[in-house]
């Protein structure tokens, strides 16, 4: 599934794509960032952990669901390798992290150009072939402090990466 993340306040410096592979047992997100990278802070990279809020900076997230169900799981992680497996029960409820018996994998690539961030994942804790939606976005912060807002879709008024409107049907 490939996808361009649209920014939520129209900002045109960027564009970001965005690839998602996934199997039964593994997935894997790419985000390709291009344009005006020297404007937005990527956190340099350290040791690999989970970490929670990583949204209040440069984030990047996948939200995978069933539109049977109100359950829906979500993904954070950043170029610092720092990563967190979310499960909520329904909408915006509480984040409960996903145990996973393998360590996530976070690859970054970067130039002058071009943003590369990878994050793959095997797991025998759930099966991918659950999900029948998905959404993909990003939180990019300014060297102005500023985040900026990057989805599947163009909001109306607030970003909401969670709610189910703003999800795809994986294909």
């Amino acid at each position: 599934m490939k996808n361009r993340l649209i920014a939520h306040n129209g900002n045109q410096n960027l564009s970001i794509e965005t690839s998602i592979y996934l199997t039964a047992t593994s997935m894997q997100i790419t985000f390709i960032i291009k344009g005006a990278l020297e404007t937005y802070v990527f956190p340099q990279k350290s040791q690999p952990q989970r970490a929670n809020e990583l949204w209040k900076s440069t984030c990047f997230e996948l939200f995978l669901g069933n539109s049977q169900k109100e359950a829906y799981y979500e993904l954070n992680f950043s170029s610092s390798l720092a990563w967190n497996f979310y499960y909520l029960r329904s909408y915006r409820a509480e984040l409960q992290e996903l145990k996973l018996l393998s360590e996530p994998k976070i690859s970054v690539k970067e130039n002058e150009e071009v943003f590369k961030i990878v994050f793959e994942l095997e797991t025998e804790t759930f099966s991918f072939k659950d999900f029948d939606s998905y959404n993909v976005a990003s939180v990019l912060l300014t060297k102005e402090h500023e985040c900026t807002f990057w989805s599947l879709k163009a909001f109306t008024d607030v970003p909401d990466f969670h709610h189910q409107d703003n999800f795809l049907k994986i294909k």
